[in-house]
């Protein structure tokens, strides 16, 4: 997020934003892309005061919580915790220990593409002979300096058997925050590619994004994410066809990946192919069952195709999950449509 799309939500919720910190500050947020780094590796000014104004440290994940907006990443829990060790190559025992530190996050037993990077670090670590209690105290000391750190956020490399270093856009710190090595990235790293290209995304930079996109996805073709933010990236630039195109390189890679049936979906009925969107938001709804999204426009998608008979149960079971949105209230109004339409059947 940009800092004035977060000041305009500040704003509108009541709050006074303001760049500078002072005493009088309610809370500092750390944005997801903006470590407050110094270039010398070491805290930022603002950082430094908040820790000695006792100043609350929040990271940009949960300031959209706050608000009442959720963060694209976290809403796409897809893997079961045996599919996550196995994409990982983690033993299940492990996976359950990273989630125990708090490294990994589960929803209703499933975890996201976020806890996928953050499992395949461990893996990358623990095969280069970091032990994995030196990662949870490598980055206990990096939560010194950097709010809400976690191997998600970060990019990790080993340097010995107890240390690691940490990558930024300048190069790689240790567990400090001290630069210790300046290097670029290697041209067949696709995590560190994908890294770059979110960067790029986030600074509107769409052409470099979807080039470097694309180049992740010739890398390791297996990587529904890249595919999935280039398919939104086109989408965004109405590039449709294309869009479609990266969205089915993304369920081909991780076919249970309930975001992108579901974006895939709306392109389908945005071009006119509604029967197909409807076969879309079932293998999404097969991957979440209560994914709301889905649901929603499952009902609206039967109903213009005028089967009121299978859209009114979408309708009562969006219902059931969102009961006073102005969603439900369309919802509602669809829903007794339906009802009138069998009645007068």
């Amino acid at each position: 997020m940009k800092r004035a799309d977060a000041f305009a939500l500040v704003r509108k919720h009541g709050g006074t934003p303001r760049e500078g910190l002072t005493k009088q500050t309610g809370v500092l947020i750390v944005g997801l892309l903006g470590w407050p780094l110094l270039d010398d590796g070491k805290p930022s000014n603002s950082l430094t005061q908040a820790h000695a104004h006792g100043v609350p440290i929040a990271s940009e994940r949960q300031f959209l919580e706050w608000v009442g907006r959720g963060v694209p990443e976290e809403q796409a829990k897809t893997y079961t915790r045996e599919q996550l060790a196995s994409l990982s190559k983690l033993p299940p025992e492990i996976i359950d220990r990273l989630a125990m530190f708090g490294l990994i996050e589960a929803r209703d037993g499933l975890y996201g593409f976020r806890d996928l990077a953050a499992a395949r670090q461990v893996a990358a670590l623990l095969a280069a002979g970091t032990s994995l209690s030196a990662i949870t105290r490598s980055l206990n000391d990096i939560r010194k300096w950097l709010p809400d750190a976690g191997l998600a956020n970060l990019r990790l490399f080993p340097e010995s058997a107890d240390r690691i270093l940490v990558e930024q856009l300048k190069g790689r710190t240790d567990k400090t925050g001290q630069f210790v090595l300046d290097v670029g990235t290697a041209p067949d790293n696709a995590d560190a590619v994908f890294d770059q290209a979110q960067a790029a995304e986030a600074d509107d930079d769409t052409a470099t994004a979807e080039r470097l996109y694309r180049r992740v996805m010739k890398i390791d073709p297996g990587d529904a994410a890249a595919a999935f933010n280039l398919g939104n990236l086109l989408r965004a630039q109405g590039r449709g066809s294309e869009a479609e195109a990266a969205y089915r390189a993304a369920v081909n890679a991780d076919s249970a990946f309930a975001a992108a049936w579901y974006n895939l979906a709306d392109i389908l009925d945005d071009r006119g192919r509604t029967p197909d969107a409807v076969d879309c938001l079932k293998r999404a709804l097969a991957a979440d069952p209560g994914y709301v999204d889905a649901i929603f426009n499952m009902g609206l998608f039967l109903q213009r195709l005028d089967r009121p008979a299978e859209a009114a149960p979408w309708w009562r079971r969006y219902l059931d999950l969102d009961g006073s949105s102005p969603w439900a209230a369309r919802a509602k109004r669809a829903l007794k449509y339906c009802e009138m339409q069998l009645a007068g059947s």
